[in-house]
This record gives structure tokens, sequence and C-alpha cells, in this order.
């Protein structure tokens, strides 16, 4: 076990918006939540994974919706989550796990633990954050469902119980888009701790991985310092643009996500540009010489990115920063998702998301090949 403190967490939140792939959340939202965590207490505990013991109970405790949602605000309600769950189940959960590596998402779990004095586990279901709560290890096991709730700021409840996690996904984000004006908190997925000690149950010691990378984006050469700092933590990677100029971003919120795309120029290689497309999290990159298909990035893969400078850069500030007419220069990487969510069905999944998001890709028709 370890303690964190309100510097630690600002690390976090950075090297967690390079690892998210785009999404995970603003960065100037998750500082808001670092000042109301420590509100509750000065510092959290955290354990690993192997201090948790087979019959704790744990609960996956997240914020869920748009980045850019209006009002968005996240204090009291992961702790109503908790409370209110175990007053639904008559457990005492004793862990709370995230669902994710993001800048909100590492964060707000924390505001449970810091009220409740409950410990953090080390750990999350994916690896990255992920545009879908069906989209992580929690969902691919299989894990009960049954109960769980959406619960807002003023404690409104919304208690749901679903047969399985696209379901739940699908019923949250009905109340987040129609109740809680795009934002709000979720408790699920109650288990015990034998559960997480199975086979691909969840992705250990993201947490202190989210604190080394944002470390590494601090120093002087900040994009090869965070390659070197991710190089043992997931099978492969590749710089895909060092240096790239935005030249057009577009946002919107729509049911629960922010929706848009974001266009690069390679200022190495002039004739290189790529499109991202993302639903909160980026989904597809597509890359052109000349104007000619030469390749395709698709999660789960992750595609990050950061300021050139180092500077915790996601979609969210991606497109924040361009439509204030400021020139955004971002470096691009391709990082191999870990094993634990690098199934055929979790890419099939992001297919579908794009396809409902997009419509069809003249890109993805004409082009067959992906990295």
């Amino acid at each position: 076990m370890y303690k964190i403190n309100k510097e630690d967490m600002q690390v976090i939140v950075n090297g967690a918006s390079f690892l998210a792939s785009g999404g995970g959340g603003g960065v100037s939202s998750a500082n808001d939540v670092i000042d109301n965590i420590v509100s509750f207490a000065k510092e959290v505990k955290v354990v690993d994974v192997n201090e948790v013991s087979s019959a704790d109970a744990l609960l996956v405790v997240c914020g869920v919706g748009a980045p850019d949602a209006p009002n968005l605000n996240f204090k009291n309600s992961p702790a109503y989550g908790l409370q209110d769950l175990q007053s639904i189940t008559g457990k005492k959960f004793h862990y709370v796990l995230p669902i994710e590596v993001g800048a909100m998402n590492s964060m707000i779990p924390l505001l449970a633990c810091a009220k409740l004095g409950i410990p953090f586990i080390d750990a999350d279901g994916a690896g990255r954050s992920v545009p879908q709560m069906s989209m992580c290890t929690y969902a691919l096991k299989g894990f009960d469902t049954k109960d769980t709730l959406v619960v807002s700021e003023e404690n409104d409840q919304y208690p749901l119980h679903p047969d399985n996690a696209v379901e739940m996904e699908a019923q949250v984000r009905e109340v987040v888009s129609t109740k809680l004006q795009d934002a709000g908190t979720v408790a699920t997925w109650p288990m015990q701790g034998a559960n997480i000690k199975s086979a691909e149950a969840l992705v250990p010691g993201s947490l202190k991985l989210a604190h080394r990378v944002g470390i590494a984006m601090a120093s002087t050469q900040p994009l090869d310092a965070v390659i070197s700092t991710i190089k043992d933590f997931y099978k492969s990677h590749r710089i895909v643009m060092r240096n790239a100029k935005v030249t057009g971003a577009t946002n919107k919120v729509e049911d629960g996500f922010d929706i848009g795309t974001v266009t690069l120029q390679d200022t190495n290689h002039p004739s290189v540009t790529a499109k991202i497309y993302f639903v909160n999290e980026s989904l597809l990159t597509t890359i052109d010489n000349n104007g000619q298909p030469t390749e395709f990035l698709m999660g789960p893969d992750m595609i990050c990115c950061m300021g050139t400078n180092g500077e915790a850069m996601t979609n969210s500030e991606i497109c924040s920063q361009y439509s204030a007419g400021k020139a955004v220069n971002i470096s691009l990487v391709w990082i191999e998702a870990r094993e634990e969510i690098r199934k055929p069905s979790i890419f099939f999944m992001y297919q579908k998301l794009l396809a409902e998001k997009f419509g069809t890709i003249d890109y993805l028709v004409n082009y067959t090949f992906y990295k």
C-alpha cells in the first residue's frame, strides 16, 4: 500500500491524458476533480492487485459522458454511488476500481476513496480509455452487471438491472443523455477479489504507469521519454508523426459523447496527412501521402497524442485550442492495445461505433490494410 497526494494526482492526470487515446475527459476538468478530492482527504491510499484478498468486495466507480458536457461537475456523486449501491446490495465494499486510464476516470473513483476512506486499486479495465463500458475487461469476462446505479451530484438515483455490459452501456447512456445533461457517475460491477485474480480480468499497474508517463511528459525530450517509459508495458508502438500541425477540428456533444474529427499535416513530411475520427476516444486514424491512402489505425489499439512540448492534449484540448484560433502542434503515437482487450470482438465494437456515428467511411471501403 502507498499513498498519493495532490502533486501525484496532477502528474497522473497528465500521464493518463496521453494513455487515454484521445479521450478520458479533459485535463482542466480533471484538475478541478483533484481539488475536490483533496477537500475530503490530503492523501488517498492505493493498493496493488496482489494486496486484495479473494473475499474482499470491490466496486467499479466511473464517470460517463461527454468531456465537453455543460455543467460538468464531479464531487459527491462517486461516494453517493458507492454508498447507495451498498444499501441496495447489502454489501460493504472494501476497494474501488477504475474502469479505465484517463484524466477524469483515473480521478473520479478517487473521490469516493477520499470521502469514504476506501483504498483505490492500482489497475483498470483496459490500459487505456474506452468509448463504451462494454469495451473493457470486466465486460469481456462477463462480470455481473445486474446491480448498476447512475447518480447525479444531487444524489438523484437511477438503478439499472442490465443482463450484460452491452445492455448496461445503452441504458447508462440513455440516462446520462436524457436526465443528467450528458455526464453522470456510475457504480457497477460489484465483485469479489477472486474475480480480478482470474486471467485477463484487468490491467494491473496502470496508475503507476500514468504517473511515470506524466513525469516523462515534463522532461526536456518529452516524446522520447514517454516512449521509453511505455515500451515495457505495451507490446508494440510507433511514432506516427513526431510533429503534426492541426489543420482542422470539429466537435459536437451528442448522446453523451463528444463526436468529431481532427485533421493533421506532418510538418516534417508535408505530403503526409492524417484524419482522426473520435467518439470521446480516437476510434480511427486514416493516413494519406499526396492524397493517396497509405494505412489506417483503429481501436482498440491506441491513437495517442500530446503537445510537441509535452503538454497534455486530448481530443477535447485539441478542439478547444483550435477553435480558439491557437496554433496546435502535437505528436501522434500508435500503441498496440494490451492483450487483455485486443480481441476480435472489441475491434468489431469499434467498427460498429464508427459506422453508427460517422456512417460509411470511403477510406475503409477502398483500403483493406490496417496496422
